[in-house]
């Protein structure tokens, strides 16, 4: 398995473009995947400066639908018009988030199911792209480790309702021959909370090593530099990194400067920044 970090927030390169959003390039079982696809185009100049085969996809994986990791859909379908479209079904459900009296639509609407309908593979809790790549949700669930970001909502007539992130997966990957040599944890910004994604797997693969966990953490504010949350959230969402077991944790996108150095105190060398031209090797 090779993962190459198309776009996040930073780059590693000069060359390369970098944005809010996030975009993973997937060599798995002889196919490319993509899981998100940034919050515009830009992953696919990306890819293409970094001449990997962007128009040969198999399959996009989007880990839920906001613009940062859905944005760049247009682009990549342009070059892949016959990829699969892997989503939680409960994208279809139009979410806004409020900025002070501002509110504004946080993911694709209707017509983007419109236009893909044909390739979207739209899945409840759980579902297989191949042969040891599955998506799964949180089936175990602890308020106290969800993300206290309470800015998401839906709208019931006038009536706003806090929005319960149904859109959100995160992928399991087995890189090894033998899976009961380990796995792989990709989300995107774990919304959730990496500690119930972890406990899922727990349960759901129990007894299996983990050896990664990568993704965003949405730690970060209004800049990479400031919280959006408490100092003692983040601290317990590395405390059961650490207790889980993983090899190492791949912290990109909106985890955010801040957020990363708490978690890098109690993490240590088991953590590391994933920077846009990246390449991974698991």
């Amino acid at each position: 398995m090779k993962l190459i970090c198309l776009i996040e927030n930073t780059a590693v390169n000069e060359k390369l473009f970098n944005e809010d959003g996030m975009s993973l390039f997937v060599e798995y079982g002889g196919r490319n995947y993509l899981i998100d696809t940034g919050l515009t185009g830009k992953a696919v100049d990306n890819a293409k400066r970094m001449r990997l085969p962007i128009n040969d996809i198999h399959a996009v994986i989007v880990t839920h639908n906001h613009h940062a990791h859905i944005g760049g859909i247009d682009a990549v379908m342009r070059l892949n018009p016959k990829a699969k479209i892997y989503l939680r079904a409960g994208a279809t459900e139009e979410v806004y988030r409020r900025s002070g009296f501002i509110k504004s639509p946080v993911g694709a609407g209707k017509a983007f199911f419109k236009k893909y309908a044909d390739n979207l593979i739209l899945f409840n809790n759980f579902s297989e792209v191949t042969e040891g790549f599955y998506l799964a949700s949180c089936e175990s669930f602890d308020d106290k480790y969800e993300n206290p970001d309470k800015s998401y909502f839906t709208l019931d007539g006038k009536k706003s309702i806090p929005f319960e992130h149904t859109d959100e997966s995160f992928a399991v990957i087995f890189p090894k021959k033998r899976k009961a040599e380990g796995l792989v944890l990709v989300g995107g910004c774990f919304h959730c909370g990496a500690v119930n994604m972890l406990e899922t797997v727990r349960k759901r693969w129990h007894g299996i090593p983990i050896l990664a966990v990568i993704g965003g953490f949405h730690f970060s504010g209004s800049s990479p530099k400031t919280l959006n949350c408490s100092a003692d959230y983040v601290v317990a969402q590395a405390r059961g990194l650490k207790l889980c077991g993983a090899e190492k944790i791949y912290a990109c996108h909106c985890t955010g400067f801040k957020g990363f150095d708490v978690m890098d105190e109690i993490l240590g060398d088991r953590i590391m920044y994933l920077g846009g031209g990246e390449a991974l090797e698991i």
